[in-house]
């Protein structure tokens, strides 16, 4: 078995030991306090929270926002340039020219538009180029998928710029009737036009919508992709923008594409990006920046959160300082003073301003009650002292008592003849001398409430043995075995009765014809809460002892019927033992005094 304690067993001791420091910290009035102010400025401070966040989000999505709206108004011109085309091609559709007439008018519309477009050309049905006026000289035959399929379809591709691998210029073509010499119709025909993707701010007018999209460093850029996001051109040419996107960019909008996504955005902090489709087929990628007015709104964001912060702590040291001050400071010299008072010293508490109502009050009632407890405490301790004083001089009066009893007794044995008559008065004497000595002890030491049974035992058993004359002899050696042990006064005297006719019959019958020999008494406490007392001696035995005289067999019979009353009444099992002298063994309940009766 592993002695070192499992990971468990110390997170779970960690874990008590951290509530416990929460549970410290918010046992304490400061704490409490504290959590009372953040529970009441959480509301407060949540609503404010979610719309500074709000304003944030807004803000951070802003140019994101734009670079959508920027797509979508790729989309619109696009597909109104190309809407407009349709229309001119149409119209001239519709003219009932012949070949020249038809050339006539391509030029006339290449010269109007300052020479825009490409190409302008007329194709016959196979879409074979016939007359062609424009920049590009050979060019390529109509592709099926750039003819139209009906009349009145306006049919538009995007065609790949040889140089930069990405759509650059748009066909746009419709449906035609040539015709001849004569105005009928000859053979069908297509009318087509190339129209270059590529914006240029220098050409446009002042009034062209597109003007607000290519500016020069602007904060939009635009770029055509192709359908694979692996080459990229500026939409304008002339606008000074980057050559391409930056390279992480090209990698975000290739796996864009390849999971079939036709339009999306990311913001990070050069900038917000938005790949789409538009006109054509066509995939466009624009980027924005945040204008002074969005970095503006960042910065105030972080300022004023830091700033919120800060006068959050700062509200909760001044309520924790004014707490200490108002509060805590107050209750600790309460506190204080109550604890003062309870060790003895007196009760002393200033109310002034900085104490609260309920403390005022508190301090007051305590005053009150303290004055009161003092002047009961007084009179308490007058009448403990008169109640002692009474005990005493009562066990005084009953310690004078029994001793005139006991010589009465003494002097009334001197005067009586017989013997059997005389050792009765004598047994009678030391029962009282034996109760005398307990009121002495009572009343000498000021133990009214407990007795000493180690010194009490020893002078008793001395007591005994000078009464019956074996003090000043070493015949009997007395072994006293007492523990410092304290007992109430309702145990110990019939305890004394027993320890004195045991002890006296022992002297007088087991040791006959002047023998020598040890008595031994001992008192011990044993576990729980009972006590043993035990006398034994060496002598000849209660047997021998009751062979030896038929008379003392009489009295002794007596003494045993007085220790075994005395031991009912402890509340003992007595038992008597008889191997190498006689044993006597009480074990009892031992009452325990009350505590304030020790140490009184």
């Amino acid at each position: 078995m592993s002695v070192f304690p499992s990971s468990g067993h110390g997170r779970q001791v960690r874990h008590r030991s951290l509530f416990t420091r929460v549970g410290r910290v918010f046992d304490a009035v400061r704490g409490r306090m504290m959590a009372i102010i953040l529970l009441a400025a959480m509301p407060i401070a949540l609503i404010g929270a979610v719309q500074a966040w709000h304003s944030y989000h807004s803000t951070l999505e802003a140019p994101g926002e734009r670079t959508d709206l920027t797509v979508s108004r790729i989309d619109l011109e696009l597909r109104h340039e190309a809407d407009h085309l349709g229309s001119l091609l149409q119209a001239m559709s519709r003219m009932r020219l012949d070949d020249a007439g038809l050339r006539h008018m391509l030029e006339l519309v290449q010269s109007l538009t300052g020479r825009h477009y490409s190409q302008i050309a007329l194709a016959d049905d196979r879409g074979n180029i016939l007359t062609a006026v424009g920049r590009q000289g050979d060019a390529p035959a109509l592709g099926a998928d750039a003819m139209p399929r009906f009349q009145g379809d306006v049919r538009m591709v995007a065609l790949t710029d040889p140089l930069t691998h990405v759509p650059g210029y748009f066909r746009i073509t419709v449906s035609a009737v040539i015709y001849d010499d004569a105005g009928r119709p000859a053979r069908p025909g297509y009318l087509t036009a190339v129209m270059p993707l590529s914006w240029r701010s220098a050409i446009l007018q002042a009034s062209d919508p597109r003007l607000d999209l290519v500016q020069q460093n602007g904060p939009i850029q635009i770029w055509v992709v192709d359908s694979q996001a692996r080459a990229a051109a500026p939409l304008c040419s002339d606008c000074n923008w980057a050559a391409r996107p930056p390279d992480r960019i090209m990698q975000w909008a290739r796996v864009t594409l390849a999971t079939g996504g036709d339009h999306a955005h990311i913001t990070l902090p050069e900038g917000s990006f938005s790949i789409g489709r538009v006109q054509g087929g066509v995939h466009v990628l624009t980027m924005t920046r945040r204008n002074a007015g969005e970095r503006h709104a960042v910065v105030m964001f972080a300022i004023s959160l830091v700033s919120s912060g800060l006068l959050l702590l700062a509200g909760l040291l001044g309520a924790s300082k004014s707490a200490d001050v108002l509060v805590i400071t107050p209750l600790r010299q309460l506190t204080a003073s109550v604890n003062q008072w309870q060790l003895g010293g007196m009760y002393e508490v200033r109310s002034n301003w900085a104490m609260p109502l309920e403390v005022r009050q508190l301090a007051h009632a305590f005053s009150k009650a303290t004055r009161r407890l003092a002047r009961h405490e007084k009179r308490l301790e007058r009448a403990q002292a008169r109640q002692e004083l009474l005990l005493k001089e009562m066990h005084h009066r009953v310690k004078n008592n029994l001793q005139i009893v006991a010589s009465l007794l003494n002097l009334q044995a001197g005067r009586i003849r017989q013997p059997a008559a005389r050792e009765e008065f004598a047994q009678a004497r030391d029962r009282v001398r034996a109760l005398a000595t307990l009121h002495r002890y009572l009343y000498a030491d000021g133990e009214l409430y407990s007795l000493n049974m180690q010194s009490f035992v020893r002078e008793l058993c001395g007591q005994i043995m000078h009464a019956i004359g074996e003090s000043d002899e070493s015949r009997i050696t007395l072994d006293i075995r007492v523990d410092d042990l304290l007992m109430v006064p309702d145990q110990a005297v019939p305890l004394a009765l027993i320890v004195t006719e045991a002890v006296s019959n022992t002297i007088k019958y087991a040791f006959p014809d002047r023998q020598h020999g040890t008595l031994e008494v001992g008192l011990r406490a044993l576990s729980g809460d009972r006590a043993c007392l035990w006398i034994a001696d060496n002598g000849v035995g209660m047997a021998a002892a009751r062979n030896h005289s038929a008379a003392e067999e009489g009295r002794s019979g007596i003494g045993m019927q007085l220790i075994r009353g005395f031991a009912r009444q402890l509340g003992g099992e007595l038992q008597m033992f008889e191997e190498n002298g006689t044993r006597y063994v009480l074990v009892f309940p031992l009452k325990q005094p009350e505590q304030d009766e020790t140490s009184a």
